[in-house]
């Protein structure tokens, strides 16, 4: 036990905490801005001042929100690359942030109906 709590110590005091909530931070907006192209798509009314259709702006929307997605997952898969069972924790990672983009994304979903 007193190993696993200096492994741990030694996690907080490289700013681990920090990482992680910067990473779900950044997770939770991309999953936002998706909700929000998604939501675009389905809206037929003309967005920034009439200029654009819903549909563009919503297909911008979730271009945006996949490439930093991706660029989310990709760092915070890399930071777990060195950590002991590595695997295993990458794994957890992706379902984690799985979960949690579908579940906020059903959250803008409702909210806006």
């Amino acid at each position: 036990m007193g190993k696993l709590w200096r492994k741990y110590l030694a996690l907080l005091e490289t700013d681990f905490t920090t990482q992680v909530f910067d990473n779900i931070k950044n997770l939770l907006v991309c999953a936002l801005l998706f909700a929000a192209g998604t939501n675009a798509l389905h809206g037929g009314h003309h967005v920034f001042m009439g200029l654009f259709a819903s549909s563009l702006a919503g297909w911008g929307l979730i271009l945006v929100s996949a490439v930093l997605m991706l660029l989310n997952v990709s760092d915070g898969i890399r930071r777990l690359s060195r950590l002991p069972y590595h695997t295993a924790l990458q794994i957890i990672l992706g379902l984690v942030y799985l979960v949690l983009a579908v579940r906020v994304v059903e959250i803008v979903w409702d909210f806006r109906a």
